[in-house]
């Protein structure tokens, strides 16, 4: 395996996270529709702009909210779909975008290996999640993975946490 040596590029720019991911998911909304499942975003009425790359951002939320939407509860006439809610968080020195979802979750030994290079990263996991990790680490930011596999209670979170100036 190649070690990753170059930094992921970025074109950062303060950005309104509410309003870019707005335009982000309304592309996956007609996808939600149609397998009778909520999407849903929510976030603070003041949400501060925050200097991110923009596209690549908007690229790891789709390909979260398009992960969820795989695995989470699909809806029939008969029974009502499941729930992504793409949430916004705001603390101090960070803001959070967290996809939530109450699909059958990830088992414990999967979910600690979903951002991982290298040895015992099987085929499953995903380039994706890994390239989600690169882009949140090239802007100093982290990814963080909550998972309950438990009948009652499941569903995964998925947290890109990332710095915003004082």
């Amino acid at each position: 395996m190649v070690p990753m040596t170059d930094a992921i590029p970025l074109n950062r720019t303060p950005t309104d996270v509410r309003q870019l991911l707005q335009g982000t998911l309304e592309v996956l909304r007609a996808q939600a529709m149609a397998r009778d499942v909520s999407l849903q975003i929510e976030a603070p009425a003041d949400l501060p702009l925050v200097r991110v790359d923009a596209e690549k951002i908007a690229w790891a939320v789709a390909t979260l909210v398009g992960n969820a939407l795989r695995y989470v509860r699909h809806g029939t006439l008969r029974r009502p779909g499941g729930t992504i809610v793409v949430h916004i968080t705001v603390e101090p020195g960070a803001l959070t975008i967290g996809v939530e979802d109450d699909g059958p979750g990830i088992p414990a030994d999967k979910a600690a290996n979903l951002f991982r290079r290298g040895a015992g990263v099987t085929h499953g996991t995903g380039l994706a999640l890994m390239l989600i990790k690169d882009v949140l680490v090239a802007h100093g930011g982290s990814v963080d993975v909550k998972s309950d596999t438990d009948p009652v209670s499941s569903g995964t979170t998925i947290a890109l946490r990332l710095p915003r100036e004082a």
